[in-house]
């Protein structure tokens, strides 16, 4: 079957190939029951297991009560699956979080420590979720909750003075905004996926830790600039994110703000703009950010020296890299090296 498109999801541009699997989906409760038939196989009690033959890992999804919902994905495909959700109900009606590499690893290796798959929990609404690609012979570590705009607004009570949360629930705009996950959601996506709760109380338990999950992500947008966020379209947001990889890509090169403009096709402000309202930083902190988050990594794991780690990250004055690390992290690298 021939299918291609661009598509953003789990933080990265993908582009669907032929011989992908495409699943349509008109409604949310029908998703697993759908891709079981696909891979041949059947979903008990809302878990299903991925055959042998086409793949591996799993999908658990719960449905608590009529609005909200949640599904722990730690899967691998061995084709390329494309979801297509193509809902009764206006896309603006739903607001969906996906914390992506949430779930840790039973075996921790290179690739998984990378800054680029470092945790973290992509907020949208709209058009731009309706369409979910999964790479063939990705793992995908993620856990997923969705709400209806009208189940969040009575958790939330009025008036809403923040405007990004103001935007979230109140406007017809496309939104896409994403965090690094803290270690509170950290401990609440153990908490799901690693518990003793009796059957008969799942619904109560996971409905409680999906709200739990929405509180702590808000608590992390609420310490967001308080500005009005511009509706987003799927082309802005693919180059947005575009960028994104490529500034993670090195981080021994400070990001050029003229060039990334350039390769984004949009003009300066526009791109620092959309940016920001996308990860909540300017490029360039966002940059030092996992610049050194990567620092502390190859010192912790790595035990590089502290002269090493600044110059592999492209710094020529040791004393330059010791005051940003210690502004971003808390400690001076060598110490923090050391404990």
């Amino acid at each position: 079957m021939q299918y291609k498109s661009k598509i953003v999801i789990f933080g990265q541009i993908l582009v669907a190939k032929a011989q992908t699997m495409i699943l349509n989906v008109s409604e949310p409760n029908q998703v697993l029951d759908k891709l079981a038939e696909v891979l041949e196989t059947t979903c008990q009690d809302g878990l299903l297991i991925i055959p042998a033959a086409k793949g591996k890992g799993y999908l658990k999804g719960f449905f608590l009560g009529n609005s909200i919902g949640l599904m722990i994905r730690d899967c691998e495909f061995n084709e390329d699956l494309l979801i297509k959700r193509n809902f009764n109900l206006n896309p603006h009606e739903r607001v969906i979080f996906s914390f992506n590499n949430i779930l840790i690893p039973k075996i921790q290796n290179a690739a998984q420590t990378n800054v680029q798959n470092l945790p973290s929990v992509q907020i949208g609404k709209g058009k731009l979720n309706l369409e979910i690609f999964y790479p063939s012979h990705t793992n995908f570590r993620s856990i997923l909750v969705t709400i209806y705009l009208s189940d969040l607004k009575l958790l939330l009570g009025d008036p809403i003075e923040n405007s990004v949360l103001r935007s979230i629930l109140e406007t017809e705009h496309d939104i896409l905004l994403e965090e690094i996950i803290t270690p509170a959601i950290q401990k609440v996506a153990l908490e799901i996926t690693d518990n003793d709760i009796p059957q008969m109380l799942h619904p109560l338990y996971y409905r409680l830790k999906a709200e739990e999950l929405i509180c702590l992500v808000f608590a992390e947008l609420l310490k967001r600039e308080n500005a009005p966020m511009q509706a987003i379209n799927e082309i802005d947001a693919e180059n947005i994110y575009k960028i994104r990889a490529k500034i993670l890509s090195d981080l021994s090169v400070a990001p050029v703000l003229e060039e990334l403009a350039k390769e984004a096709g949009m003009s300066k402000s526009k791109l620092k703009r959309l940016f920001k309202q996308i990860f909540g930083e300017s490029i360039f902190n966002y940059f030092q950010i996992f610049r050194m988050k990567e620092a502390a990594r190859l010192l912790k794991e790595h035990r590089r020296s502290v002269s090493e780690v600044a110059y592999a990250l492209g710094y020529s004055n040791l004393g330059h890299f010791t005051k940003v690390f210690e502004a971003h992290i808390g400690i001076k690298p060598k110490k923090f090296s050391l404990r």
